[in-house]
């Protein structure tokens, strides 16, 4: 019979960081099919990182001889400091304080008090003399896709609707 030791590190409970005040930046519900998203991707362009979320588009044709569409949209948030991607549901990194159903899940979210904010500017101002840049909590999880994107940037923008080539 064999036997392994378990590290103690893996034996802790893992220390989930707080946020709270949730504030609805976005309902993406307001466009998307009641269904949700059909993909979701991200790529950097400089210091932003781009969501890119497509979903079928509405119904043009009259007879419903027509196809339809698939569409996407762009979350550009702008200069992003720290970016995680994480699957939903599943073991969550953050431990909402407060009311519980203050959040809606599914919109895109500030968090206007977040433990993850504080120790990325106590980490940034720990290195650096100069001050930190004004950075935002945003959270969104994509209800189709299970995934969950914790973004700390400075602005988040919604692109118009294109379509899909």
């Amino acid at each position: 019979m064999l036997f392994f030791a378990v590290p103690q590190a893996l034996k802790r409970k893992v220390e989930r960081m707080k946020i709270g005040k949730p504030k609805r930046i976005l309902d993406p519900y307001e466009w998307l099919p009641g269904y949700g998203e059909s993909r979701v991707s991200f790529r950097s362009v400089g210091a932003d990182v781009v969501l890119e979320i497509e979903y079928d588009g509405a119904d043009i044709g009259t007879d419903g001889a027509e196809e339809i569409p698939s569409l996407t949209r762009e979350l550009r948030f702008k200069g992003a400091r720290s970016f995680m991607k994480t699957p939903f549901p599943g073991d969550p990194m953050f431990e909402l304080s407060g009311k519980p159903d203050a959040l809606r899940l599914g919109d895109l979210t500030e968090f206007e008090e977040s433990e993850f904010l504080e120790r990325t500017t106590e980490a940034w101002r720990s290195v650096s003399s100069h001050a930190p840049p004004l950075l935002r909590h945003f959270c969104i999880l994509f209800l189709s896709e299970n995934l969950a994107f914790n973004v700390l940037a400075e602005d988040v923008i919604l692109s118009e609707a294109l379509t899909v080539d």
